[in-house]
């Protein structure tokens, strides 16, 4: 008797599942998606204006304006543009409305509060599956979505005074030290933009709909402790990384090493844009937003990984070999302890990176189709090795 596997996330499980019986949304629908995600942004809105920690991070300029204006233009174009649209072509999408659900459980909350908890039903506060992660999903982009901002707005601010340097580099090592430059903050810009984009929209026809989310303690957390704010608690423990993206080798534009590290940054930079890029509009951490098979994740399941960390540890060497002895204050015994300090702390960024690849993969192997990828793409990092 054969044993039948299954090749598909159940539907249960499956917040972008659309059952392909259900009509066009009816206007009631409509009414309902566009009232409770004007309260939600609404609320979101307050947030990010009122919040210390938010408006610090938004503060910083994009261009000619700050950035918290990006969502002051989000809200006034979704209050005008979406009923004209939601009405026009009543998706049957709708139907799936996150928000509806947050706020459909946050109401029975409410209600259980105030001591009006339906009878016979055990536990009534508590979401159903897909309340659960529609909640989180919502709190995930809160988090995430003004980070990326912020980071998409800094690297986009570097861009002037990169391009005076190129313009003003009087050598040939001069123009490469600005294109250098100028290829690293485009990779972040790049990196952040697809980033702060995917946390900012989501659409079947953008191919980036969320199945599921992470909601356990230990995969947020893992996550979460290489961001803003919450990093801050790891560097206390691990120490600063000293690296530099810069990268000179004895302080020195024209010393050897400083170009070969440099190449090999641009290598390690480049895999981490290729997995970015092959991610498109699903880059999103702590998300379930389909299987990309393509690019380097046809050869190691974490790509994006392998590129930033080795990206980190080419622009450490500089730091371990910056040593003066005919400086009177330089000591070996510091240099060798600043040199643990330096690779201890690489090692522990580096341990919790594999943390977070192993729990994304006990996320993803929730469904079947992520299971059959690990069975085609055997290696997570190294291929042929790890």
């Amino acid at each position: 008797m054969k044993t039948s596997i299954t090749t598909q996330l159940s539907s249960a499980e499956n917040l972008s599942y659309l059952d392909p019986r259900l009509p066009r949304a009816t206007f009631k629908c409509v009414l309902k998606h566009y009232a409770a995600s004007m309260l939600i942004y609404g609320a979101l809105w307050l947030i990010l204006r009122l919040n210390p920690w938010f408006r610090g991070l938004l503060d910083v300029p994009f261009g000619s304006f700050p950035a918290w204006r990006f969502y002051d233009w989000y809200l006034v174009l979704y209050a005008l543009v979406a009923p004209a649209i939601y009405f026009t072509f009543r998706p049957r999408t709708l139907w799936l409305s996150k928000n509806v659900l947050i706020l459909g459980w946050l109401a029975r909350v409410a209600w259980c509060a105030l001591g009006q908890a339906p009878p016979n039903v055990a536990r009534p506060w508590a979401p159903t599956f897909k309340e659960k992660h529609a909640f989180v999903f919502l709190l995930i982009k809160l988090v995430y979505g003004p980070l990326m901002l912020n980071s998409l707005c800094l690297e986009y601010n570097a861009y002037p005074a990169l391009l005076m340097q190129y313009q003003q580099s009087a050598s040939l090592v001069g123009l490469a030290d600005a294109l250098y430059a100028l290829f690293v903050t485009t990779v972040f810009c790049v990196d952040s933009g697809l980033f702060c984009f995917g946390y900012h929209a989501e659409a079947f026809w953008l191919k980036n709909p969320v199945r599921y989310v992470e909601t356990s303690l230990s995969g947020l957390l893992v996550c979460l402790l290489c961001y803003a704010p919450f990093n801050m608690v790891t560097a206390a423990f691990f120490g600063s990384s000293n690296d530099d993206p810069h990268i000179l080798f004895h302080g020195e534009l024209h010393h050897p090493l400083t170009w070969i590290l440099r190449g090999l940054a641009v290598l390690c930079l480049l895999l981490l844009t290729s997995a970015s890029l092959s991610l498109f509009t699903k880059a999103s951490n702590l998300t379930h937003r389909g299987i990309v098979a393509y690019g380097p994740y046809a050869l190691v399941r974490h790509p994006g990984y392998v590129g930033k960390n080795l990206f980190w540890l080419v622009t450490l060497i500089p730091a371990l070999f910056a040593v003066d002895t005919a400086d009177a204050a330089f000591s070996w015994r510091q240099h060798l302890l600043f040199c643990t300090a330096t690779a201890g702390g690489f090692i522990a960024w580096c341990s919790i990176y594999v943390l977070r690849a192993l729990t994304e993969e006990r996320l993803l192997l929730r469904d079947p189709e992520y299971a059959a990828y690990c069975r085609k793409v055997k290696y997570r990092f190294i291929p042929g090795i790890v």
